[in-house]
């Protein structure tokens, strides 16, 4: 099954008004952020798993969804999310920004 756009056409526009629509689609876009769960296993080895996905909003408010999908949190900010996995018994929670290029890794918290 594909998706398929909707046969709209694209409005005439003036010059340049394309570049600034991007632009500002770019600017205001949220940003995509993985909430990874770590743990050490029971031989001592150091485990991890993506527990959930996230948007940060500009505002500094996030949406959180599970990997499961079953459960969505609207948090106060991304960080959040890391604090909530990291009160699970040995488990410890931290951010990690797919796009960012760091010598971190796109590591946050």
């Amino acid at each position: 099954m594909s998706t398929v756009s909707p046969g709209h056409s694209v409005p005439d526009r003036p010059d340049g008004l394309t570049a600034e629509i991007r632009a500002l689609v770019n600017a205001t876009a949220p940003r995509l952020f993985a909430v990874v769960e770590e743990w050490t296993t029971e031989a001592g080895d150091r485990d991890a798993r993506v527990a959930a996905w996230g948007l940060a909003h500009r505002d500094g408010s996030a949406q959180v969804a599970t990997e499961s999908g079953g459960l969505r949190m609207s948090l106060r900010n991304p960080e959040r999310a890391a604090q909530l996995v990291s009160r699970c018994p040995g488990s410890v929670g931290s951010l990690v920004w797919p796009q960012a290029e760091s010598d971190a890794g796109g590591l946050l918290a």
